[in-house]
């Protein structure tokens, strides 16, 4: 998800709903809406560290609601990959909005591992499509996969993310021609990998202060190929999230799997994501973009379900 500034602002500057929403972030979090609205990520902050998770999953609800509140749509399932699958679990009713501010909230003051092994970074790498990533990473310490984020190109490669220590990815680079492993400069944290257990550790605490429901509509996980449908698997979810891998493969499989006829992208996203989906999908930021959700739902003949959620990605 993008964490720039302004996410939100055209819809909150429109919709009483939206206002409210927001204003009910601001008193749980203690962060002023303009600040959510304006506030940059600091060099060296990571991603977590920002306000930027608390404008994506501010700008992903208050779009559920203009969508819900004001034009009757509401979906039968929601998704989201990394981040998004626990904004996405909240649009489900599996978690209240404020328990999922509290532990954004928790997140920023997680402190580094206790042990420091260098730093660590993630690396982007184009592979054979039918490559086994086990196979790849088998003897390979201190590189995990990160993301599978599917096909690229022509279909006969994908795409994944690797997590690990800087030196370690930078060493498993060595082995293919020059420029094949990327590693990225913009993050230091090796993302869903076991190198984030003291994330898991640090929220623990929080996450067993929370209760979680089972929720109103399947919540297709970005773990596996399967969908949520009770209150211990969206635990699961929670508490897995800093250090498993994720795959668009499986969450858009799980869609298509639930039969799902049209897709809305809530907020500010990689749309992309959803370019391979066997359904259509719609990007929902703006205003403009409520409207052509409007008329994506009617030309495709979509039924409307009656439970308020959402899709965020």
């Amino acid at each position: 998800m993008n964490d720039q500034p302004g996410a939100g602002a055209e819809l909150y500057e429109l919709f009483p709903s939206v206002q409210h929403t927001y204003q009910r972030i601001a008193d749980w979090t203690g962060i002023d809406v303009q600040r959510i609205f304006e506030e940059e990520r600091q060099p060296g902050q990571e991603h977590r560290q920002g306000i930027g998770a608390i404008r994506q999953a501010a700008a992903v609800l208050g779009i559920a609601d203009v969508l819900a509140e004001e034009y009757g749509i509401t979906p039968a399932a929601v998704c989201g990959l990394s981040f998004g699958a626990l904004v996405g679990a909240t649009l489900a009713g599996a978690v209240e909005r404020q328990d999922l501010f509290t532990l954004l909230m928790r997140l920023r003051e997680v402190p580094p591992p206790a042990a420091d092994n260098g730093p660590q970074a993630v690396a982007m790498l184009r592979i054979p499509y039918d490559t086994a990533t086990d196979d790849l990473l088998a003897d390979v310490p201190d590189v995990y996969l990160s993301a599978d984020l599917g096909k690229v190109g022509t279909g006969q490669e994908r795409m994944v993310l690797l997590g690990g220590y800087r030196s370690a990815l930078q060493e498993f680079g060595a082995g293919f021609p020059a420029g094949a492993l990327h590693v990225s400069d913009d993050h230091g944290a090796a993302f869903h990998s076991p190198l984030q257990q003291h994330i898991s550790d640090f929220l623990e605490p929080t996450l067993e202060a929370m209760t979680f429901h089972d929720p109103r509509v399947p919540v297709h996980s970005c773990m596996e190929r399967k969908a949520l449908t009770t209150a211990e698997e969206i635990r699961d979810l929670f508490r897995r999230n800093p250090t498993a891998p994720v795959s668009v493969p499986h969450m858009i499989g799980g869609l298509e799997d639930g039969g799902t006829e049209l897709g809305l992208v809530l907020g500010p996203a990689a749309f992309g994501t959803f370019q391979s989906a066997a359904f259509p999908v719609v990007h929902v930021e703006s205003p403009d973009h409520v409207f052509e959700a409007m008329t994506a739902v009617y030309d495709f003949g979509i039924e409307l379900p009656s439970t308020e959620a959402g899709v965020a990605q």
